[in-house]
């Protein structure tokens, strides 16, 4: 049984004992005929209730913990993402290849690293090499920006991030489905950071953007 399962289960369960409760405090309030005063519960007996049923679906099919997962070490001098940007330079990475874009004397250069493709979707980045020309600010060390088209697949794109040394990545809220059942070391290593709009992303980098 699935984690959704065992919790719409619950929810039934937790349906059944309101109406059980409704029942025995209508009971207490003297709304049905009192037999025997032995028979009304008291409050922690209804709670009892409660948590008994609660127990029984949990110990009925048990949440079962993943274990932990290790990663390799990275320890290579060579990282491609692992690099102090100079100001006016971002790095991003699209279809598995690795990008630098530069913004030098009002020209745009976009230099693929790890292969021969040409970058199709670099606008987020270039606004923000001209935002980081304009505060005279540079990047962190091994940050990373991916747009919305850059995050597609996104499982695949972290594992390239992490491979090459990046430590700050930026990725769009509508990406952040696809990281469930990511294991947490990863997220971690990555330093992953979300961001829901452009303005947004841009403060997170360089501070409040008059």
């Amino acid at each position: 049984m699935s984690e959704l399962s065992q919790l719409i289960e619950i929810n039934r369960n937790i349906e059944k004992q309101n109406e059980e409760i409704i029942r025995l405090l209508k009971k207490i309030a003297g709304e049905e005929e009192k037999t025997r005063q032995e028979e009304i519960p008291s409050l922690d007996e209804i709670s009892k209730i409660i948590l008994k049923d609660v127990k029984t679906t949990y110990d009925a099919e048990p949440v079962r913990e993943e274990p932990a997962v290790s990663l390799p070490e990275r320890d290579s001098e060579d990282f491609l993402l692992g690099n102090a940007h100079d100001v006016g330079e971002v790095c991003f990475i699209e279809e598995d290849d690795i990008f630098k874009l530069t913004v030098k004397n009002n020209e745009t250069s976009v230099n693929n690293l790890t292969g021969d493709a040409d970058s199709i979707d670099f606008n987020l980045q270039e606004m923000i090499a001209n935002e980081s020309i304009k505060n005279n600010q540079s990047l962190e060390d091994a940050t990373v920006i991916l747009n919305k088209s850059q995050s597609l697949k996104l499982h695949e794109t972290l594992k390239v991030c992490y491979d090459e040394g990046a430590k700050h990545v930026y990725i769009p809220m509508s990406s952040v489905t696809q990281l469930i059942g990511a294991p947490d070391a990863l997220l971690q290593a990555l330093g992953l950071k979300y961001y829901r709009n452009d303005d947004e992303l841009l403060e997170m980098l360089f501070g409040k953007v008059e």
